[in-house]
This record gives structure tokens, sequence and C-alpha cells, in this order.
């Protein structure tokens, strides 16, 4: 039914807008009719229209009033929407009806005046019921010249203009009815089409709010039309902060920004090929916060035209090197497992190998030399034992031992296999004070960071200290110390050295640091290079061992394991 339409959520919706306006239209009519009395008389019109002035004063009153009522009809309520159609019809084909009759016929003219039912029947109804009015509308007209044959006066009799009538008002209805369904269908697609167009600017919205690249549409004016949280962010700027509607020369986080923007607008306006160009500025809290924070910008233009708006892009360069830096960490722990889980064959060669002859030589110094062999072998063993569990993700094998026991046996292990002058590690752990640890993580750990003393030391009695600290009455945990009276680490070099495969030494690894951290976050432990404040004199630094919970943040190099596979 062409009354009803669908709605954007999908309900049929009467078409309450087009029958005000047929109503509209109606008191338009009977208003002209109105003015027509009130300018040339009720004698005078009535007698052109061959009526009555009585009878033509009275229908015309009678069809002002009731358009009247029919426009307030629908304002009033809304409901019944096919009653009220029925009942317009039936107004404008009843008094219509009767200025004909009254009038004359067809003679007077006023028969044009049907063309309003039939076309508000051809656009709120169906085609059936459309037929069936027009279908009224003809037995009218023939009824009334058939009746004015038959009456006092045959020679008025009009019926074959009648049935002329008849059959164009047939016509009139089907065409109005064919341009009100093609209308129709064109409302229902451009509804449609307006969803779907609705929808996809819900969707691109979406899209670019949740993009990691910031956006902003801006004017040649710098006037912002349109950004997205990143690009706020990248700016400097609140996340929720109102950037739209703004000037990039008045915000003063995009100065930068809007005069390198400007600068590309006039070589565009040079080169009309210039359609896009790329370029890096610094952040705008770059001097004060981190002074590596890039921005790379991309200025484009779309590709219709003549367009006022531009789009600029905005990428923070750190974090596509951290995603690069990422992959290749990604890339290196394949590797490294892999590595490690090749190096267990020749391994267990090369233990098999010690143990053999060690059971054929009864020389001292070659059994020693074999003993240092087999021990050093099974602590490699652990080591890929270890990165192999580190890469599995195990959970470590936590055990509770006397911290200062532990570290005076460790430290007779260590000076032998290294071959170290007696006093050079100098041990300060007293017995008493138990943690929880995985030893072998444990023993790694103290193997690797007082490795990295030794490069960096005088080499003297006590330039290198490992010190225990119980947990004290103020709460803080108990922690283990690692001192060399080298030049320490610089400062700028402080967040990177325990990153992967970052050293400052010619025959480092960088993976000494990075697999001591490792394996202490695995232990639930927190690492750190920090100062110690000393009871007297300033404070020095080293790295600490806190036995306690783990830090809220994690270092971001610690993804790196992530990356490893299972062996």
């Amino acid at each position: 039914m062409n009354s009803l339409r669908p709605t954007s959520e999908g309900a049929i919706e009467p078409a309450w807008p087009t029958l005000q306006i047929f109503a509209l239209v109606r008191v338009l009519i009977s208003t002209a009719l109105l003015l027509a009395v009130m300018v040339f008389g009720v004698p005078v019109i009535g007698h052109a229209l061959g009526a009555s002035p009585q009878r033509f004063l009275s229908l015309v009153g009678a069809y002002f009033a009731l358009s009247m009522a029919l426009v307030a009809w629908p304002i009033l309520t809304r409901s019944r929407f096919g009653l009220q159609v029925w009942i317009h019809v039936a107004v404008d084909v009843v008094l219509i009806s009767l200025l004909v009759a009254f009038g004359g016929g067809l003679r007077n003219g006023v028969f044009i005046f049907y063309l309003l039912p039939l076309a508000e029947a051809s656009v709120t109804m169906p085609t059936l019921f459309a037929f069936f009015v027009c279908s009224i509308v003809d037995l009218i007209l023939l009824s009334n010249e058939v009746l004015r044959g038959l009456g006092a006066e045959p020679r008025e009799s009009q019926l074959f203009q009648a049935g002329l009538v008849g059959a164009a008002l047939f016509g009139i209805t089907a065409l109005l009815r064919l341009l009100s369904i093609r209308l129709s269908r064109q409302e229902l697609l451009a509804r449609a089409r307006g969803r779907e167009l609705d929808s996809q600017l819900q969707i691109n919205r979406l899209v670019i709010s949740q993009m990691e690249q910031g956006v902003i549409v801006a004017d040649a004016g710098t006037r912002v039309r349109a950004n997205n949280r990143a690009a706020r962010v990248m700016l400097g700027l609140d996340a929720e902060a109102q950037l739209t509607g703004l000037r990039l020369l008045e915000v003063a986080q995009a100065r930068e920004l809007a005069s390198a923007y400007l600068h590309w607008l006039e070589s565009v306006e040079r080169d009309e090929t210039a359609a896009q160009t790329e370029r890096v500025i610094l952040g705008p809290d770059a001097a004060h916060t981190d002074p590596k924070r890039r921005l790379r910008v991309r200025f484009a233009r779309p590709a219709f035209q003549p367009s006022d708006e531009y789009v600029i892009f905005l990428e923070d360069l750190q974090a596509i090197e951290e995603q690069a830096q990422r992959l290749k960490l990604a890339a290196m722990g394949r590797l490294t497992a892999s590595i490690a889980h090749e190096i267990r064959n020749p391994l267990a060669a090369i233990s098999q190998a010690g143990q053999l002859l060690s059971e054929e030589v009864r020389d001292p110094l070659h059994q020693r030399l074999t003993a240092i062999v087999r021990e050093n072998t099974q602590r490699l063993n652990r080591l890929v034992e270890d990165v192999l569990r580190a890469a599995r993700r195990d959970s470590p094998l936590t055990d509770e031992f006397d911290l200062g026991q532990f570290c005076a046996a460790w430290l007779v292990e260590f000076v032998r296999d290294r071959e170290l002058a007696d006093g050079t590690v100098l041990l300060e752990a007293p017995p008493g004070l138990t943690v929880r640890f995985e030893q072998n993580h444990l023993r790694q750990v103290l193997f690797n960071l007082v490795d990295n003393a030794l490069r960096y030391c005088s080499g003297r009695p006590g330039s290198i200290e490992v010190r225990t600290e119980p947990t004290d009455e103020r709460g803080t945990p108990a922690r283990l110390w690692v001192f060399d009276d080298g030049p320490g680490v610089p400062a700028a070099d402080r967040n990177s050295m325990f990153e992967p495969f970052f050293t400052t030494h010619a025959r480092g690894t960088g993976l000494g640091l990075y697999l001591a951290r490792e394996f202490c976050m695995a232990n639930g432990i927190d690492l750190t290079y920090t100062a110690w404040q000393r009871p007297l004199g300033p404070p020095r630094f080293g790295f600490c061992l806190r036995f306690g919970p783990p830090p809220a943040q994690r270092d971001e190099a610690s993804d790196f394991m992530d990356t490893l596979p299972a062996a």
C-alpha cells in the first residue's frame, strides 16, 4: 500500500506529511472560492457557475469549514490513517459533486476540482482503491448528465462530453498512480541509500577513532574539521580535549604542525601534482619529557577537485621503531631458542668425554681440570635448560633457602672457575636471611652480574662487593646488592642496559643483564640498577635484587621472551 512506507528503523510509518499536504491544498481551494465571493459577490459567482447564490454560499462555507477540520485532524491525532484518507476523499467527492450538480453540469468547469481527490487517492491508496474512487467520480458525472437528459431540458445534456471527461480522468488517475509508484520506489531507494551512507559514516568514524595513527582534517585556514583521539594525544593534548573548530595556529602544541601544513599548502599551489608529502617534526613535549620523540607527518588532499579540506596523518616514530625492534627481537628469540636447543647435543658429548677422561687420569692436576670441565658443562647445561624453560614460560621451581649460605657457596665456585685472587670479590652476607628463589636461576643471575662487574672494575681486592640486607622495620623487602669500583653505567644507557643485545663492551653479547632480569622476573623479583644510600658518604650505584612483590610495570624489552617459541 503506497500510504505506508518503511522508516529508518525498519518499521512501517503512514505517509502523514503527504496527507497534510493534500489537506492544505484543500484549504487553499476553499479559501480561493471564499475570496472570489468576497471580491465579486455571491450573486455574480453563483450566476457564473449556474448555481443559486444561497446554495453556492452554503456549499463554499461547508467546504471551507470541513477543509479546516481536516487540516487540524492529523495534527491533533495521528491515528487511523486509512479512515482519515477515506474521509478526505469523501468530502472532496461529495462537495465537488454538489457544485457540479447544482451548477449546471460540465459547463461550469467545476469538475476540474475532481483532480484533488483523484490525486490524493493515487498517492495514498492502493491501485485498486484509486481506480475505485475514479469510477465513482465517472459514475457521478455520467449520472448527472443522464438525469439532465431525462429532465426538463434534454438539450442541455452533455453525455458524450461526460464520457470523454471520465476517460480523461481514468487516464490521469493511471498516470498519477504510475508516477506515485515510481516516486515511492525512489523514496524507498533514497532512504535505503541514506541508511547505508549513515552506517558507512558511523563505521568510518569508528575506524578513525580506533586508529593508532593520528588523523586531522583541516581547511586551508588550518581550521580543524575533524580529528581522532590518537592525533590529540600525539599533539600533547588531553585525550578528550575539543580540537574540532579550532585553528591549528591557535593551539600552542600544534604550531609547528601548522607551520609545516601551511608550507605544504604553498607547495601544492605551486605544483598541482604534489598530492601528498611526508616530513618529520618534533613532538610538542619533545623538549621536556622525551627528547627522542618525533612525529612523522603526512599531508594529503582528496583525489576529487575542488576541495577545501585536507588530511593530515600523524605517526609516532618511536612507536614505529619499537615495533621494528619487537619484530627484530622476535626473530632473534626464535634463533636463540634454536641455538640453545642445538647446544645440548655437543654439550652432552663434551660432558661424556670429560667423564671418561676422569676415569683414566690419576694425576691430581688432570683430575682437577676434568672436574672443572664437568662442572662447567653441567652449568652450561643448566643455562640451556633455563633459557628453554623461560622460552616455554614454565613456572620456576621456587626454593626456600638461606641467602647468606647460598652466596658463600656460590662465591667459592665462582672464584675457582674464574681463577680470581682472594679478596677480589668481597661478600657481606651473614646467614639467617631466608628467601624464595630458584637456586639455579639465582646462581646464574649472580654469575652474570659479577661477570659484568669484572669487565669494568679495577681488579684490586674488594673491587667487587656482594652485600645482603634483611627486611627492616619499615617493611622494606630483603635485598641483594652487587657493586664494583668501576665508572658505573652512564645515565644515558640506564634505560637500555637491560635490553637484549645492548652492550658497551667490545666482546660482550648484550644478553647477560637481560637474562639476569628475565630470571628475576620469572621468580617474581625486581632487578634494577639504582643507588644505595651508605651510612656515610655519597650514594653508591649498583645492581639490586628486591625479594618482594614485583613492580607493577615491566620493561618493554622483557617482551622479547614472549617471542621465544616453545622448545
